[in-house]
């Protein structure tokens, strides 16, 4: 979604929040999310996407 959008450096902004050693939950996906530079639109398309739900494209 983030390259889509033409975010800069989707990757990457992923990867600070996953390689910090910590668990990842629904709340910091969530705060992640709000800090993401992307329109209300973008950010609840995000917040619909569940591991059972999600197709990785």
């Amino acid at each position: 979604i983030l390259r889509r959008e033409g975010y800069p450096k989707p990757y990457e902004a992923l990867k600070a929040l996953t390689r910090t050693n910590e668990a990842i939950t629904e709340s910091s996906i969530a705060a992640f999310i709000e800090t993401l530079d992307v329109s209300e639109a973008v950010k609840a398309e995000m917040r619909v996407i569940s591991p059972a739900n999600y197709l990785g494209y």
